[in-house]
């Protein structure tokens, strides 16, 4: 009897360290995104806006160049102006990045402007419904001053400012991620 009394408050501890399914989980994408970027050293404006509480509604799409033998990544914001690029060092090009579905289209990133908090977002930059339904990838979203996407294509528009939700199909493909700071690093990961 008394193995069954030290036993008891074991398994009730393993069921409490046990990962369960939260409604959360399955908020993200099961697709793979991955990238960190560390903005001390590249300092880059567009990236530093959107990845700053106190901005809450600045969005920026996130994409990879290769130029020769030069990798840069793109800063790209919804607030309009050119794209601004950052050229990796040597030690960047050798790490990993799946910056989206299948490394194509990009993420976008920023604090969505509905809450008294604002919500870190970072979604795939791919019309999530034209992808389902053609199984292509050639459909990256055009975003808004006002914190819409919307696809080219079908002309669905989706909210970034709010779970990336949309009024006529299937929501954004939302990652997790996090950000230190706009002049901090930014890792993205699913």
């Amino acid at each position: 009897m008394t193995r069954y009394k030290l036993a008891l408050p074991l398994i009730a501890l393993l069921l409490l360290l046990t990962p369960s399914c939260s409604k959360e989980s399955f908020d993200y994408s099961s697709f793979h995104a991955y990238f960190v970027f560390n903005n001390s050293i590249h300092q880059n404006t567009v990236l530093q806006t959107a990845v700053n509480p106190m901005s809450p509604g600045v969005f920026c799409r996130i994409y990879e160049v290769t130029q020769g033998k030069a990798v840069y990544i793109y800063f790209e914001s919804n607030q309009g102006g050119d794209p601004a690029p950052s050229q990796l060092n040597e030690l960047e090009v050798k790490q990993t990045r799946m910056l989206g579905l299948y490394n194509k289209t990009g993420i976008i990133v920023g604090y969505g402007n509905l809450s008294s908090t604002p919500v870190f977002y970072v979604y795939d930059s791919q019309c999530p419904n034209c992808y389902r339904e053609t199984n292509t990838m050639a459909y990256k979203l055009n975003m808004g001053t006002n914190g819409i996407a919307t696809c080219p294509k079908c002309n669905r528009k989706y909210d970034l400012n709010n779970n990336g939700l949309c009024a006529n199909g299937r929501k954004l493909e939302k990652y997790r991620g996090s950000c230190t700071g706009p002049l901090g690093v930014l890792n993205v990961h699913n």
